[in-house]
């Protein structure tokens, strides 16, 4: 028996103790390591140990001089390089470092994936005044940490007795052994309960996914799966994507999941692999989803006089905060206290403070109290941005806006977050007037008290844009249907495609109906319709959901009388064509950018027929700032209609960029102007139309970049480009100025020879087609000019800067 305790007790021992590596010692284990911090204000260098002691007697070690921002830290330069899998905090969570100081400090051992530095975790501990001035091994516990991402490792020392210049050293650092497989984590875990019901489920790994065949993996749909019970359960009907990393598998639920039920999800097995061949089998979650809740929920999270009544709001910017008496006690508020929000004349707000580095508030399930609900003073009309987000992770939340037009008063704004399926994000932040159009200034100060959840609706509000009866609108314009509540189809299930349910037509109701196609947003409750091309200037439209098709989600009230009418402005609008890739052009350069640039080449239309289009593949280098650049024959001219479009024709849809600059590289660039807009349709033609109108006239851009996906790595393959198209060139003909002339030709139309009279000056004749190129240029002498090579159509004749209209037959 005491044979087998010791046994026991050695295999123990030994299996912790090969679940312990030396990741760094600066002499045998990563001995050219480099350590660097990213704002430059820490710094480090390799030294030899100035203190050689029974605890260490390495011969060198890492130096951290300490800087302006140690907040910042160092961290490991290139890190898959040096840890090609992450850390296996499931097999040890424990990391150990020597530390030598001559002062107290305290260390932050801080943990974070790379690329996506913002999935971190960290563990401080301390040097005290016993250890002073000799090696001291510190450890760092993340045993309450589950995360199988973690791939580099950065150092913070700070305190109250650290300045600026500093020094400390640090050794042997040691951990858990790097993964040596790829881990699965699941979102909801396995066994959770208490999910909410409009969750989206996801399957992550540190390696990455691929097809049996080895092949990139884009379609998941028939790889996954969502089953009530078990893995023999019904299905349920879902969308799946994978992300540009391809270690992300997403499921979204069509519909909201029942209450109280036990679902389960996971990867086909065998269906696909990971990038080590390794077939992925296995790999399958069960949760069960909350109770339905029943009666009204008003859940204060801060009032500033009973609940988190001492926790402060903070900004990161600026912008101040005050727990101030109430100024104006009346109306809708009687509270004694509120909070004080002073705009600091940028775009910064506020956000709930912490208490005990956490925040003080429980992720909000927005399935049960999909309303956030707050008070607001204003002495001005100004919008007010909520937004929920994740602690840490801020770059994980959502937001919305709300104008507030009713001054000098209490107000109560009702926000409605009940399409946001994340289930973590547990701080708030408020802004007032956050892009300044509302004319705020440094030291204006707004009011703001009682933020709460809450599942009691408000009263439904619908907003068409353009209005009722409206006059002037844009040729451009994209008619909106925005809501305070969600769209969803009568039967309660989610709308996929609303296109059905909504129309564009000519005059009236019952006018004649307008391609265009409607998109969804992503919060259930806007609906944009695109008309397929350019309105017509002084006609009227009708648009509007069609009564009875679809309904209201927070009160299943079927839709009607949601319509109306606008008539657009009189003025057309006049473009040339730039490039249509069937050999009209106006461009010097066609080319795709990137480290290695895509394949950029003139195809066949992806839909078939005659028509010649570009096909560029992205790859993902830059970035994902990988572009498509044009040069123009000329500068365009700024003073017309600065508009501009192009066809696209993508596999997805995502966002876009369309830039108009001076040069072709950023850096020789002295000016541009970025617009940004969404590819709202996949695998069809769609014009993209863009309005700079905000140029200044005397502007001289030659160049064009259009840029799809752009800074998303994820984002790549073959998309096509047609019919790109602008203002008129500058020194070119505009339509408009084709009877400011003197001279006189005959005939018109004519087949091959005109006669011209009345000539004055150069005889030099130049022709240009109706896109503005110049086709023909020839000095006559005898007043005559052969156009016989002219193909049919609408020309433009110029001598002597004088324009005048030619009909070739």
């Amino acid at each position: 028996m005491k044979l087998r305790l010791l046994l026991g007790l050695f295999l123990t021992f030994s299996l912790a103790k090969a679940q312990e590596v030396t990741h760094i010692d600066f002499d045998t284990n990563n001995p050219n390591i480099v350590f660097n911090s990213w704002n430059s204000s820490s710094t480090f260098a390799k030294v030899a140990n100035p203190l050689s002691d029974a605890t260490n007697s390495s011969s060198f070690v890492g130096q951290f001089t300490a800087g302006s921002d140690n907040g910042i830290g160092i961290g490991v330069i290139e890190p898959t390089s040096v840890f090609p899998l992450p850390f296996n905090l499931a097999s040890n969570p424990i990391f150990k470092m020597k530390v030598f100081s001559t002062e107290e400090i305290d260390v932050t051992f801080h943990l974070e994936n790379s690329p996506d530095w913002g999935n971190n975790i960290e563990v401080t501990s301390s040097v005290t005044a016993a250890n002073v001035n000799e090696w001291v091994e510190l450890t760092f516990d993340f045993s309450s940490y589950s995360n199988i991402y973690m791939n580099n490792i950065v150092i913070k020392i700070g305190g109250a007795n650290t300045t600026q210049g500093d020094i400390y050293f640090f050794d042997d650092i040691k951990g858990p052994a790097l993964y040596t497989s790829p881990a699965v984590e699941y979102s909801p875990a396995n066994g959770a309960v208490d999910i909410a019901i409009n969750t989206n489920l996801v399957i992550g790994t540190n390696g990455k996914f691929r097809n049996i065949d080895d092949s990139e993996l884009t379609d998941v749909t028939n790889k996954v799966a969502l089953r009530i019970g078990d893995v023999n359960g019904a299905d349920v009907p879902f969308l799946a994507t994978i992300n540009g990393d391809k270690n992300k598998i997403t499921i979204d639920p069509t519909n909201d999941l029942s209450n109280a039920t036990t679902y389960w999800y996971g990867v086909i097995d065998s269906a696909i692999e990971f990038s080590t061949d390794e077939a992925v089998t296995g790999v399958s979650a069960s949760f069960t989803t909350k109770a339905a809740v029943t009666g009204d929920i008003n859940e204060m999270l801060f009032d500033f006089d009973t609940t988190n009544q001492e926790v402060g709001f903070v900004s990161w910017e600026g912008t101040g905060f005050a727990k101030i008496a109430n100024p104006d006690k009346s109306g809708i508020n009687l509270s004694d206290n509120v909070g004080e929000y002073t705009h600091a004349g940028n775009g910064s707000g506020l956000e709930n403070g912490l208490v005990s580095n956490a925040t003080p508030l429980t992720p909000i399930d927005f399935a049960e109290t999909p309303f956030i609900k707050v008070k607001v003073w204003v002495s001005k009309p100004v919008a007010v941005t909520v937004r929920v987000q994740n602690y840490p992770d801020y770059g994980n939340g959502s937001e919305q806006i709300i104008n507030v037009t009713e001054t000098d008063k209490w107000v109560e704004l009702i926000y409605n977050f009940g399409a946001v399926t994340a289930t973590n994000l547990d701080r708030v932040q408020i802004y007032f007037d956050r892009d300044r159009t509302g004319g705020s200034v440094a030291g204006d100060k707004y009011y703001f008290d009682d933020y709460l959840k809450s599942n009691v609706p408000p009263a439904v509000s619908t907003t068409l844009s353009p209005a009722e009866s409206e006059t002037g609108v844009s040729l451009l314009a994209n008619p909106t249907i925005t809501s305070n509540f969600q769209f969803r189809n009568l039967d309660n299930s989610t709308i996929t495609d609303i296109s059905s349910f909504v129309e564009l037509r000519e005059n009236n109701a019952s006018g004649t109906i307008v391609s265009s196609y409607a998109i969804l947003a992503s919060n259930k409750s806007t609906i944009t319709i695109r008309p397929s091309q350019l309105l017509k200037p002084n006609t009227t439209y009708w648009f509007g959901i069609i009564d009875n098709t679809i309904e209201y989600k927070e009160n299943d009230t079927a839709i009607s009388g949601v319509s109306a009418t606008f008539t657009t402005t009189t003025s057309d609008i006049n473009m040339v064509t730039y490039n249509d890739f069937d050999g009209t052009s106006l461009v010097s350069v066609s080319e795709s950018m990137g480290e290695t640039p895509g394949v950029f080449e003139t195809v066949s239309d992806p839909e078939g027929g005659t028509n010649m289009v570009a096909k560029w593949t992205k790859g993902n280098t830059w970035g994902g700032w990988e572009r498509i650049h044009f040069q123009l024959n000329a500068p365009f001219d700024a003073t017309k209609d600065d508009i501009f479009s192009f066809r696209v024709y993508s596999p997805i849809t995502t966002n876009f960029m369309f830039k108009l600059s001076d040069a072709k590289e950023d850096g020789d660039q002295n000016a541009n102007l970025e617009k940004w807009g969404d590819i709202l349709v996949a695998n069809q033609w769609q014009t993209i139309y863009i309005d700079a109108s905000e140029l200044a006239d005397g502007v001289t851009f030659d160049h064009v970049f259009i840029f799809i996906g752009p800074g998303n790595g994820g984002v790549t393959g073959d998309f096509y480009i047609d019919d790109l198209m602008g203002p008129q060139l500058q020194g070119t003909a505009s339509i408009d100025d084709y009877d400011a002339t003197t001279f006189q030709f005959f005939p018109n139309p004519a087949n091959d020879i005109i006669q011209i009279k009345n000539l004055e000056g150069e005889k030099v004749i130049r022709v240009f087609d109706i896109n503005s190129k110049l086709v023909l240029k020839k000095k006559i002498q005898n007043n005559e000019l052969s156009i016989e090579k002219l193909k049919p159509g609408l020309y433009f004749i110029n001598i002597n800067g004088k324009f005048k209209k030619l009909i070739k037959n």
